[in-house]
């Protein structure tokens, strides 16, 4: 009877945040709300999903085909409503409470360090990226709070009631987005160099290692489970998006040399190249440097585990920061297909904080001048890294608002020219053709905001092919100028991309840029109508 409770107990505290840890959380939550301001206040979306849906949205068999079977479920919880500020503040405050998880994870007591470190992950793009799906940004959310508390869960756990509420914690955060596997990796091998640094007992050690690889592995067959039970029951099949329906143990091993090499690579890309733009110091090689004094404070760490004779923990201490990289991209790992995104990135955007929270909760008692000198310079590139992160997506925001703003103009004036037509007095409307992207078109402003900006922040600069190009120009007089203006169907726009016809007409707004043809009207935005992608 006492060993039950006892278990209870341990399964109870795996999610427990103590009265200190509001102020951490309540801090978090009002510094992401004041970073991602104008994005909640202006209902501000990216160019691709975010456009395409709007304030209703129900997921269905398309997120079932793609592996997200819980997804369905939340939306059923929400009733549908996706509408700002309550799916940004609802998102917002799962992350804040992500951070807090991990604060408690890894930190006892509070400190400058701990804070930059949680603000670096909140304003970090992998939030930013995440809240612009404005209709889906709550599942983001919760998918990374299910994957925090899974991996905090399995840290703490004493009995198996612990390693089993992560096994189903993760379970269901993989059934929201496959992706935040990652974090929960990336947390268990982190409480593992913890434990060696702190020099716990070697069963202990042990004990972590079998729990975090038993945990995973039942996390993943369980979410393989319920996902191929409710495919059997519902008579859906799994879609090729990402090469979901490619996954397998075989093709696992079969891929995976070249697979190791695309997490390495990505990471590489993600840190040291400027073609992910995470952080606004990352073109100078700002990371160089965040990387070489973190590996300088684990080094030191290593050095102390030599120091005490401990060779085995050192060499193990080794094994999983090479691995470490690797866990941010697990994903890829899994099914190599997948084309990685930055909304992708949560475990990359998680890396430099966890491993200033790990360096944070390990620093050694010594008062000495070295060690102080030592601890302001992480503070300040700790700081470094959350202002960069801060000021990308302040540019990213303000992409999206001059981009919202410049295609409000263009549509109200299409509208415009399509009443003075007649095109909304007729009795049945005939559906319209749009060719060309809005960016592409001379009219369109575009300022030194819009044009450093990631490419998800880039309102206008829509992906053409038909049905990419059908959402987008529904998503505008659906969103941006309200006005029933019918779309054509993919046909009739492929068959009017290869019409000489059009071709020859002028662009919008010169005089004779809507044209009626075989049945439809014409718009033509730009002359690039052709390129599908970007």
């Amino acid at each position: 009877m006492e060993e039950r409770i006892a278990r209870k107990k341990t399964a109870g505290k795996c999610l427990q945040i103590e009265n200190a840890d509001k102020t951490y959380f309540l801090t978090m939550l009002i510094f992401g709300t004041i970073v991602y301001f104008p994005m909640i206040s202006q209902n501000l979306v990216n160019t691709y999903d975010g456009l395409w849906n709007g304030s209703y949205f129900t997921a269905q068999a398309w997120e079932l085909s793609i592996g997200r079977w819980f997804w369905p479920v939340v939306d059923f919880v929400r009733f549908g409503v996706q509408m700002n500020p309550i799916n940004a503040l609802l998102m917002l405050s799962m992350t804040a409470l992500s951070v807090t998880l991990l604060r408690d994870l890894f930190v006892k007591n509070d400190s400058v360090l701990s804070y930059l470190a949680g603000m670096a992950f909140v304003s970090g793009a992998a939030v930013g990226v995440r809240l612009s799906y404005q209709y889906m940004s709550p599942i983001f959310g919760l998918a990374l709070l299910l994957s925090v508390a899974a991996a905090c869960c399995v840290a703490k756990a004493e009995h198996a009631a612990g390693c089993a509420c992560g096994v189903v914690l993760l379970a269901l955060s993989l059934g929201l987005y496959q992706a935040d596997l990652a974090c929960f990796c990336m947390i268990l091998l982190a409480y593992l160099l913890k434990l060696l640094f702190q020099n716990a007992e070697q069963k202990t050690v042990h004990a972590h290692i079998v729990k975090s690889l038993g945990s995973a592995a039942a996390g993943i067959l369980l979410y393989w489970a319920v996902l191929h039970l409710i495919l059997l029951l519902t008579g859906v099949h799994m879609a090729a998006y990402n090469g979901a329906d490619q996954i397998s143990v075989g093709n696992i091993l079969k891929n995976l040399p070249s697979a190791l090499g695309q997490a390495y690579q990505i990471f590489g890309t993600y840190f040291f190249q400027n073609v992910y733009k995470h952080n606004m110091l990352q073109e100078y090689g700002f990371f160089a440097v965040v990387f070489a004094v973190i590996v300088i404070g684990l080094l030191c760490r290593f050095g102390k585990l030599i120091r005490d004779k401990n060779a085995g923990f050192a060499l193990l201490g080794i094994a999983v920061l090479l691995v470490l990289p690797l866990s941010c991209n697990v994903m890829m790992l899994i099914s190599s297909g997948a084309v990685w995104r930055l909304q992708m990135s949560s475990g990359l955007n998680l890396f430099v904080p966890l491993l200033l929270l790990l360096l944070d909760g390990t620093c050694p008692a010594r008062t000495e001048r070295f060690v102080k000198a030592r601890r302001i310079v992480v503070l300040v590139l700790a700081f470094l890294v959350m202002y960069g992160n801060v000021y990308r997506m302040v540019m990213d925001q303000g992409a999206m608002q001059q981009g919202r703003d410049s295609l409000r103009v263009m549509s109200d004036r299409i509208v415009d020219d399509l009443t003075d037509l007649g095109y909304f007095d007729a009795a049945e409307q005939q559906p319209v053709v749009f060719v060309g992207r809005p960016s592409s078109n001379p009219t369109f402003v575009q300022g030194a905001v819009y044009e450093s900006a990631n490419r998800y922040a880039q309102m206008g600069r829509f992906w053409l092919d038909a049905e990419c190009a059908s959402m987008s120009w529904n998503g505008v007089f659906g969103t941006i100028t309200r006005a029933p203006v019918m779309i054509c169907d993919d046909d009739q726009y492929m068959a009017m991309l290869e019409e000489e016809t059009v071709a020859q007409m002028p662009i919008y707004p010169q005089e004779g840029y809507i044209r009626q043809m075989d049945g439809v009207l014409v718009v033509k935005v730009s002359e690039d109508y052709k390129v599908f992608e970007d």
